[in-house]
């Protein structure tokens, strides 16, 4: 029986697994906004913990003692600043702080590529050059689950693939001391404390290394092989394509699995769209009523076009100035045409980064969908009717959850990788782009020329 953790922007989930069924859990999770600012409370995430593994075992019906191994994945790059008793010294800056904007730009210039205002290491050099009292203080520098991790072994680590993300070089001014050891995706950092007692679990049970959220939903995907490509939709997207890791494209980052690379393009906001949308405007619609509202309207909206950018845009536009916009609106638009719209409109910004996904690498023919937007049917067929790409539904969702199974059960029972993904991740539906969707080309269109013609006025 294994055990993995996830912490997400909205919630906090876990499952336990055994050889032949599984269990979920979630709690809630509550971000804090103002300007440019969004943190997470690191305590909300143990106290999540408290109840969701005790909860587990209740509905499994088995005792924490056949918890072989546990694995934790988490949003990033979000920073936590720890003690040296792995307390936070202040609330954790997630991925969606925009606050490092000049320090980005100075570390952009000093590495000679991009780097955003979410990157780990622009975070590290915000806090020092404005909570210089906190930077002082801090022991380590974390992920969420890296926390997690600590409060489960008393270890401070961080991944392989995390680690090898954070571009820190001689004159950025940050203190590389504060960065923990990093231990590969796949291993054990050690094996859970006494204090692990709180959280419903015994002393003893190996704490795999795990990974980054998306990179984990991509081996929860089946993305293990040369050339496949999934669509993670939660909060945000993100696009991941395999490759082996000998092959060094530029913009690869290493997989949380041995041998593999992952050409990752983040989107900002695309489920976060959908909640926006349906808090806002949906006249109290539920997740369950949208297909059949959105089918109400046609494909392309009746002219509508949204642009998603609610929050900014990471890729492909990288741009923190750019904002939302519903284009085309007339008197005779619905409910319907508008809810359409907003699912397009993530579909488009798919679209637009396989465009400079195309220009890298060969263009693939299928997409493994995972998170929750991968639970519409309606989005996972205008997905498929705008990219031109079969979309495959897989039985479980929760991709993180999936991958990090893997990764523990791969750490403790040293079994092969892709027989654990053949074992655990199966499609349940495909959906095939449908005849007659021409006007989508048109749509499409339009949606990256309303950027170029609004980018000034969104200054």
């Amino acid at each position: 029986m294994y055990l993995a953790i996830d912490i997400g922007t909205s919630s906090c989930k876990g499952v336990l697994s055994t050889e032949c069924s599984y269990w979920i859990e979630q709690i809630g999770l509550q971000v804090t906004r103002s300007g440019l600012a969004v943190e997470q409370d690191p305590s909300d995430w143990l106290a999540a913990l408290r109840l969701i593994v005790p909860r587990l075992l209740q509905r499994a019906k088995r005792p924490a003692t056949e918890i072989k191994g546990i694995s934790v994945s988490s949003h990033s790059p979000s920073l936590v600043p720890v003690d040296e008793n792995g307390i936070a010294l202040r609330p954790c800056l997630t991925w969606q702080d925009r606050r490092a904007q000049s320090q980005a730009r100075r570390l952009s210039e000093l590495v000679g590529e991009h780097l955003d205002p979410s990157h780990f290491e622009a975070k590290i050099l915000w806090t020092k050059e404005n909570e210089p009292e906190i930077y002082s203080k801090t022991k380590a520098f974390l992920q969420p689950k890296d926390f997690v991790i600590f409060h489960l072994t008393g270890d401070f680590a961080i991944d392989r693939a995390a680690a090898l993300l954070i571009r820190i070089q001689s004159g950025s001014q940050i203190d590389l001391q504060k960065v923990p050891p990093a231990v590969p995706n796949w291993e054990i950092v050690n094996v859970t404390s006494e204090r692990a007692s709180e959280f419903g679990l015994v002393p003893g049970v190996p704490v795999v290394a795990g990974g980054i959220d998306a990179y984990c939903e991509a081996l929860g995907a089946g993305l293990v092989e040369d050339g496949q490509f999934g669509d993670v939709t939660g909060t945000s997207t993100c696009l991941s394509y395999c490759l082996n890791e000998s092959d060094h494209k530029a913009g690869a980052v290493p997989h949380v699995i041995p041998e593999r690379s992952l050409y990752i393009l983040p989107l900002s906001l695309s489920g976060g769209a959908l909640t926006w949308f349906l808090n806002n405007l949906g006249q109290n619609l539920s997740f369950d009523q949208i297909g059949s509202v959105v089918a109400q309207s046609p494909p392309g909206a009746r002219g509508l076009i949204f642009l998603p950018y609610l929050e900014g845009e990471r890729s492909p536009i990288w741009d923190d100035k750019a904002k939302g916009l519903f284009f085309g609106i007339t008197a005779s638009h619905t409910q319907a045409d508008f809810l359409r719209a907003v699912l397009e409109g993530s579909a488009f910004a798919v679209r637009h980064n396989l465009e400079l996904l195309a220009e890298r690498i060969s263009s693939p023919r299928e997409v493994r969908a995972t998170g929750g937007g991968a639970r519409l049917e309606s989005w996972n067929q205008i997905k498929a009717d705008v990219t031109g790409l079969t979309y495959q539904q897989l039985d479980i969702a929760e991709g993180a959850l999936v991958g990090g199974i893997i990764l523990a059960m791969h750490a403790v029972e040293k079994r092969p990788i892709s027989d654990l993904v053949s074992e655990l991740v199966g499609v349940q539906k495909a959906f095939t782009p449908q005849p007659g969707v021409e006007v989508y080309e048109e749509s499409f269109q339009r949606y990256k020329q309303l950027y170029s013609c609004t980018r000034e006025l969104m200054r």
